[in-house]
This record gives C-alpha cells, sequence and structure tokens, in this order.
C-alpha cells in the first residue's frame, strides 16, 4: 500500500470529559511528551488521538470512539466535540470529531487513513500475575518466523536496562503467547519471569522497530516501571527512530525530570481552581506548574522565560536590594506568559504583585497581545473578557531593538567591551539560523557553569548606554514594589 507523508499538527477539544477548550500542538518535534497531575486528561487525550484514523496496514488499529469512552448509567458523551489539524500528502485539512446524538462522527470509513498504535497501562501488568491462580506448569512451543527487527530490538534494550540479551523470540502455549529472551551465559526465559519494566520495554520497542513510516505510536504512562536514566535512554532511542521513520509518537508522564529535554515536545495541561478552560503549556517549568496549584514563598514574583531573563533579573534584584521580596520562576514559551497570567487570574491569585516578563522578540505589540491571549484563553463572555484585560496588566517585556533576540543582543553589547569574554564574543561568527548559540559558544570557551557565566556576562554588559531602556519595565515595576516596602 502507498505511504502518505502526513502529520498531526494540533487538535482542539472544544469539550471532551474534562477537557474544555484545549488547543494542544504536535507540530514542532516528533516526540511529545504530556504531563500533569492526576486527572487533567492526559490519557483522554491519547484515548481521543487513537480514535482519529482508520488502518491500513495489517496490524494496525482503527478504534471506534466507543473503545475508550464507555456509556456508564446512561451517560451518552453528547456535546463532545474535537478538531484536529492534519497535514495530509501536503495538503493542509482539519477534521471534526462529534457526538452530536447517538453515533460518534465521522463515521471510521470516512476518517483519514494512517497507522495508529496505542500501548496502555495494561502492558505494564506482569505476565505472572495475569495467569490462574492454580496453573503450575506450562510448555512453551516455539512460533515459527522469529521477531522482525530482532537484533535491533536487542541493542535496544541493552542499551536501556544496561545488560546484555543475545535472543528474542515469541513461545505459545495453549492461546496466550509469551515473550522470550536470553541474556549470554544464561538460561531462556520467558514473560512469566520478567519484571513488569523488561516486559513492557520489548512490548515498545518491538512496535517502534516495526511501525511503518508516517504512523503514530501513542504511549499510556511511559514511565511506569522504569527508572529515571533507563527512561531517558528510551526516550532518545524514540527520538531517533522517529526522526528515521518520519513518525509522531505521544505518550504521557508524571515524570518532571524528561521536562528538561528539547529533543522533545513537552506539554503540560492544567486547569484553573474552579476555572472552566483546560490549559496547554508548551516547554513551561514544574516550578511554575507548582506555583499554580497555589504555593506562595514571598510577597511579589517574576515570572521569566529563561535562565538568562533570570540572570537578568537576578542582576536587578541584587541591584536594588528586593532579592528577599521576590521568588523568580520560569515559564518557558512565551506564550505560556498568558496562559499564566489567565489562570493565575481565573483562580484570584494575580494581582500588581505578579510580574510575568517576556523577552520582547514576539508579541512586542499591544494588538499582538490581545490576539494570543484570546488563543490561549477563549470565548467571547463579559467575564472572559475581564480576565484577559486584568491578565495583560501584569504582562512586560524586555525593550529589544526591532527584530531583535535576546542572546544576540547580549553578545552585541559584550563585544563593545574589555576582557576575555568580550575577546570571546568578538571571535564568534554571527549565528544566522541559530540564535541561542550566540552565548553557549562563549561559554564553552570560558569553561565555567551555565550560572556563573550568566552573572558575569550581565555585570559586564549592564554597563551598557543602552542598558536602562533594555530593562525599563522591570525596573519601574521593582521601584514601585519599593515604594510600597518603603526601602
Amino acid at each position: 500500500m502507498p505511504v502518505i507523508p502526513q502529520r498531526l499538527d494540533r487538535v482542539v477539544f472544544h469539550q471532551l470529559k474534562g477537557l474544555n477548550n484545549l488547543d494542544i500542538s504536535f507540530d514542532d518535534k516528533n516526540v511529545t511528551g504530556i504531563f500533569g497531575v492526576n486527572g487533567c486528561g492526559k490519557s483522554t487525550i491519547l484515548h481521543a488521538l487513537a480514535c482519529f484514523y482508520k488502518g491500513q496496514t495489517p496490524g494496525a488499529e482503527t478504534n471506534y470512539f466507543t473503545r475508550f469512552f464507555k456509556r456508564v448509567d446512561g451517560a451518552k458523551w453528547a456535546r463532545s466535540r474535537m478538531t484536529a489539524y492534519m497535514a495530509i500528502a501536503g495538503d493542509n485539512r482539519h477534521v471534526e470529531y462529534r457526538k452530536a446524538a447517538d453515533r460518534w462522527t465521522p463515521r471510521i470509513d470516512q476518517r483519514p487513513v494512517r497507522d495508529t498504535y496505542y500501548i496502555g497501562i495494561d502492558s505494564c501488568v506482569p505476565a505472572i500475575e495475569q495467569e490462574s491462580l492454580t496453573r503450575t506448569s506450562y510448555y512453551m512451543t516455539p512460533l515459527a518466523g522469529g521477531v522482525a527487527n530482532c537484533d535491533q530490538i536487542l541493542r535496544s534494550a541493552a542499551q536501556v536496562l544496561g545488560r546484555p540479551y543475545d535472543d528474542y523470540s515469541k513461545t505459545i502455549c495453549g492461546s496466550r503467547r509469551y515473550k522470550k529472551v536470553r541474556q549470554p551465559n544464561c538460561m531462556a526465559y520467558t514473560s512469566l519471569s520478567m519484571g513488569a519494566g523488561e516486559q513492557r520495554l520489548f512490548t515498545i520497542l518491538e512496535r517502534l522497530y516495526n511501525l511503518p513510516p508516517y504512523s503514530i505510536l501513542l504511549i499510556d504512562e511511559l514511565d511506569l516501571t522504569l527508572h529515571t536514566t533507563a527512561l531517558n535512554r528510551l526516550v532518545s532511542i524514540m527520538v531517533s527512530i522517529a526522526a528515521n521513520r518520519h513518525l509522531q509518537i505521544v505518550f504521557t508522564s508524571h515524570r518532571e525530570e524528561l521536562t528538561t529535554r528539547d529533543d522533545i515536545n513537552i506539554r503540560h495541561i492544567w486547569t484553573p481552581a474552579g476555572g472552566g478552560q483546560t490549559f496547554c503549556l508548551d516547554h513551561t517549568t514544574p516550578d511554575c506548574l507548582y506555583r499554580l496549584s497555589g504555593h506562595v514563598e514571598k510577597p511579589y514574583e517574576i515570572y521569566v522565560e529563561d535562565d538568562l531573563a533570570a540572570a537578568i533579573v537576578r542582576e536587578e534584584l541584587r541591584d536594588t536590594g528586593m532579592m528577599d521580596y521576590v521568588t523568580l520562576r520560569q515559564f518557558g514559551d512565551a506564550a505560556n506568559a498568558f496562559v499564566v497570567a489567565a489562570g493565575l487570574e481565573i483562580q484570584g491569585q494575580l494581582s500588581n504583585n505578579q510580574l510575568l516578563l517576556t523577552d520582547g522578540d514576539v508579541y512586542r505589540t499591544d494588538l499582538e497581545r490581545e490576539d494570543i491571549m484570546k488563543k490561549r484563553y477563549s470565548g467571547n463572555e463579559a467575564e472572559k473578557d475581564l480576565h484577559r484585560q486584568n491578565a495583560l496588566r501584569c504582562i512586560k517585556q524586555f525593550n529589544l531593538p526591532e527584530h531583535g533576540h535576546p542572546e544576540s543582543f547580549i553578545w552585541s553589547l559584550l563585544k563593545t567591551k574589555t576582557g576575555k569574554l568580550a575577546d570571546f564574543a568578538n571571535e564568534i561568527a554571527p549565528f544566522p539560523d541559530d540564535k541561542h548559540s550566540y552565548l553557549y559558544d562563549i561559554q564553552q570557551r570560558q569553561g565555567d557553569t551555565r550560572e556563573n557565566f550568566l552573572r558575569d556576562v550581565i555585570s559586564l554588559v549592564k554597563t551598557d548606554a543602552v542598558w536602562p531602556n533594555y530593562v525599563s519595565e522591570l525596573r519601574s515595576w521593582l521601584n514601585t514594589k519599593k515604594a510600597e516596602l518603603g526601602i
């Protein structure tokens, strides 16, 4: 059958179970991790994605929505509606899935064609725990044909778990199938003797190495049964295979250690307390999510995009004597500033004591800010419009030159100074396609830690004549807070 190049770009969950007006994208990288507290809707997202397509390759899944969305006590999932935005063979299109009456639409035969595979939490249950309590003997018969791409599966399993394997096969006993592995100088053993982590890893790897190109793989609770080191190794393998075979992989997880990776999409799902809308924050930090749940440390809070912005704010806090009064948090992607502000406002926790500071390279004008706020916090109700206006008042920015970028701007200032850091800056040619490399390359030459390096850089460039204008909105806010404190 012909291979159809395609991607799932984003989905808007207008209403599905506990998800309301959730807009989540998948179009940046091939692998997407979905994070959030228990009950936020992570699994619901995967279950819906599993039903968007009809498969074409033998073994691919074609799921009715009724597989995951059962009628319980008469509940019929009425008014459920989702819009999926896809690129299929170079053409952009959108498909609306809904349940207005008795049937989910579109019907199976009218859905886009794409091979879909779902690995659920049931794969974490050790095979021995699924057996009869009274059965004591098993006589296994090898299955003919072997396992496709067995050598690659064995190498990856050894890499993830840190122990060698030299064979992987399948056996059958009665009507049930079992995995069978062998380690060097050890007897072979089946999945009846495997731990949950080893068993599930072979399930995931076998699926990964045998997916047709442009398939979509969904894994619920990827982190279950694997320790952090093994989990990160597995994710690295997933990223590599997805790139080579043009796959999309979406998984859910509670393991916040994964949120520091920059080779996968990080999506946090969050619903404000008492709020009706479900938000998605892209590449935000666990600390930011922890705060959104209500944890407050100091009277004032400043939110920034990344560690460079944080270093700049810390320098200003030291200079103004405000370090002891301000908690500094990172929210990640610039658009998250509007989600965080709206969420705090909805929860009644936003005031002039919070400042959300963007880098100033995007959403520079009032019109652009209003537009992104409406996209991130949708709805035409008067109450929502008031929330948006209040939230926007707490969002400020660094004043970059037109079309400027934070790291290239700092680099341009650093070149005019004296000393080793300035010499390193002058040795570097512009990076038009990788704006983050300006300071990274200098840091590698200096050899210090990131935190110390950024502090040294900011201490130099803050003496420049353009610096007061660059940090003017931050300084104005800090001076107001100093007056409130009487210091």
